[in-house]
């Protein structure tokens, strides 16, 4: 009797995984052979496993549309056509819409981003671009102090870039004039080591572990403190965390206005706790979208003398007055616009776009139907690194980009420019992009203007790259470059 019942449990365990590995193959799907290995689970147990990596491998596995796969006890539709992947995530009417962004007002439901989108127009951003320069003054004093110590030295740019993308989100989302070169003990500063363990962890587990932690609660009580600054007290400060209160009165967040309406008195629209999960939200994705694209432009173009050169020729033209910007001008840096644009091809921020079906859709021009509750993936890792779209996928060549009546120089090869996706597709589009390149151009334009620097070739060989799931440096030194002070044009500053 007591040998019947690990049998029956055996054969019950047994046959649940059987069925769920056949589930592509019951449907009809192309689909890679399923099953959990000794070489597989060793590789869980030592973390050696690699969700992005595994991903890619699969994407170039055969020549199908699409690809029936298994994430661990997850089956996951494989979209391995760009062409394809555009049409269902563009035209798909909310059956892949990101669940975490549902927004109820009344009997209707929204997509939450696309009621924030236009709090990154460029009239916002113009408005907001004084902060952010103050921010990127707090990176380049902080590498000039460290100068005057002693001469040139080396840091690690990585590390420094994060310390960069959480000042600007300290100051923009979460409402604090607060600068964490300084601040080292600050709970944003902290957030970083934590963030870069969680990673880990999700890349471990697929991301299927819960977001919250002490920190969730942590951060929810700045956003309470701020919040409560503007609503009671009056304070307006110009960014996004006044959009997003203005929102939560039921104030429009386009045009010109950043005071709240005071006389509307209804419910708030956004919970403090909702409210301060959207903020997480945004941390999370402009943390990995700004740090991860600065650290890889650099690495990029430190070892081509000559496209740095460009810039700083480009960046020369700008017309600065004691040290400060113009955001209007930004938009003219075409050079380094290709420059973005190609890090964002060979280092997508989100390598992979990850959508659970919200009811049976069938899939266009096949025979197939992706039932509720399943997920579907758009590896843009992969695409991105695809011979068949880009030439030479590996090599670093920003003039891939360059169009008819640009003067930057000749173009290398002609892109089809329908399959580069940077920052996603249709509705799952990063509407803060703007917001993103912005923080990286004057992050870029203040270091080249202010230093000359320069990348171990040595250290170059020995750098992997990790997604977790945002690119990262997976090494001791992180990107270790070289600075040395510039002598800056007088022009600047007069």
């Amino acid at each position: 009797m007591w040998l019947l019942l690990p049998i029956l449990l055996y054969s019950a365990v047994f046959l649940s995984v059987r069925h769920i590995y056949s589930h592509w193959r019951r449907r009809g799907f192309p689909s890679e052979k399923a099953g959990i290995t000794w070489s597989f689970l060793q590789k869980a147990y030592r973390r050696e496993f690699r969700h992005v990596e595994a991903i890619c491998e699969a994407y170039q596995s055969g020549k199908d549309r699409l690809l029936g796969i298994y994430c661990f006890f997850r089956p996951v539709l494989l979209v391995r056509n760009v062409e394809l992947a555009q049409t269902i995530l563009q035209q798909s009417n909310g059956h892949f819409s990101e669940l975490k962004w549902d927004y109820v007002a009344g009997y209707r439901r929204f997509n939450l981003l696309e009621k924030l989108a236009p709090m990154f127009s460029a009239k916002r951003l113009s408005e907001m671009f004084g902060q952010v320069q103050k921010v990127g003054d707090h990176l380049i004093h902080h590498l000039l102090d460290k100068e005057d110590q002693g001469g040139p030295f080396e840091v690690d740019l990585q590390q420094k870039l994060r310390v960069y993308s959480v000042n600007i989100i300290a100051n923009l989302i979460y409402g604090l004039d607060i600068n964490n070169f300084e601040h080292k003990d600050h709970i944003l500063t902290s957030y970083l080591s934590h963030s870069q363990a969680i990673q880990s962890i999700q890349s471990f587990t697929l991301g299927r572990l819960p977001q919250k932690s002490s920190y969730t609660y942590r951060l929810r009580d700045l956003i309470k403190q701020s919040v409560e600054l503007r609503e009671d007290h009056g304070l307006i400060r110009k960014d996004i965390l006044q959009l997003l209160v203005r929102f939560r009165n039921g104030n429009e967040v386009c045009g010109d206005k950043w005071q709240l309406d005071t006389t509307n008195d209804a419910e708030k629209l956004l919970s403090i706790k909702r409210l301060a999960k959207v903020a997480e939200d945004l941390l999370k994705v402009s943390l990995d979208a700004v740090a991860s694209t600065l650290t890889f432009t650099l690495l990029e173009i430190l070892q081509e003398p000559l496209i740095v050169e460009k810039l700083r020729a480009e960046i020369k033209e700008l017309s600065n007055t004691n040290g400060q910007l113009k955001f209007e001008e930004l938009s003219g840096l075409r050079y380094m616009d290709m420059c973005l644009q190609e890090t964002l091809r060979k280092y997508p921020p989100l390598p992979i776009i990850e959508r659970v079906c919200r009811k049976s859709y069938s899939l266009p021009n096949s025979k197939f139907t992706i039932d509720e509750g399943k997920t579907l993936m758009v590896p843009l890792l992969a695409m991105h690194r695809d011979e068949k779209y880009f030439s030479e996928p590996m090599k670093y060549k920003p003039l891939r980009y360059l169009q008819p009546g640009n003067d930057v120089g000749q173009c290398e090869e002609k892109t089809k420019s329908n399959v580069f996706i940077g920052f996603g597709i249709g509705g799952s589009q990063c509407v803060g992009q703007n917001f993103a390149k912005l923080v990286i151009k004057v992050a870029l334009i203040k270091l080249l203007q202010n230093f000359n620097l320069e990348l171990d070739p040595k250290q170059v060989k020995t750098i992997q790259v990790s997604h977790r799931p945002a690119p990262l440096i997976h090494s001791k030194d992180g990107l270790k470059v070289k600075l040395k002070r510039r002598e800056i044009n007088p022009k600047f500053y007069s």
